[in-house]
């Protein structure tokens, strides 16, 4: 069972998918459309939109995720730490 603080990651855990999904559909749908309406017989801009939707994808990705990969990259450098040996605690 999740608890009740841990929601508002889930949210936006989801976000990150549906993120992705548009960001990868819209522009290749745009893309799609004018190469009907211009009549191309090579999808190029199909597979442009694709192309942007990808690298918007990965720059949007990232940025989400950014705070959590911070998040658990402190706790590594912490314990990676020597005890200073005038320590008193160790």
């Amino acid at each position: 069972m999740i608890l009740k603080k841990e929601w508002p990651v889930v949210f936006q855990l989801l976000s990150v998918g549906f993120f992705v999904a548009f960001a990868l559909l819209v522009p290749t749908v745009i893309g799609f459309y004018f190469d009907r309406k211009l009549a191309h017989h090579l999808p190029y801009l199909t597979l442009s939109g694709l192309g942007l939707g990808t690298v918007l994808m990965f720059v949007g990705v990232y940025r989400m995720v950014q705070p959590y990969l911070k998040e658990n990259e402190k706790p590594k450098n912490q314990s990676l730490e020597k005890p200073n040996p005038g320590d008193i605690n160790g």
